[in-house]
């Protein structure tokens, strides 16, 4: 579908639609909008957030994670948890 048939078509919807639907795709709007318009909430975080989360990413990258499975059954195992 085109973006002429695709706008065509959600101007029907939206002639077809009840309040609630349009108050949802208003406030689509506006989110998506504003999206555009603000920084990455990651630029937002304080330096040393920022630092953790690139240093974990390094040692994700490098295979020093463990599945979180295998991280809960030493925990249930180590505290003695069943179920």
């Amino acid at each position: 579908m085109g973006t002429v048939e695709l706008k065509n078509k959600l101007v029907d919807i939206i002639n077809s639609s009840d309040d609630k639907f349009l108050r949802m795709v208003n406030a689509l709007h506006i989110s998506y909008s504003s999206e555009e318009k603000s920084s990455d909430f990651y630029d937002e975080l304080p330096a040393e957030i920022q630092d953790l989360l690139m240093e974990s990413r390094l040692q994700a990258r490098q295979g020093k994670v463990r599945p979180h499975k295998k991280v809960m059954a030493d925990f249930r195992k180590q505290y003695g948890i069943t179920g």
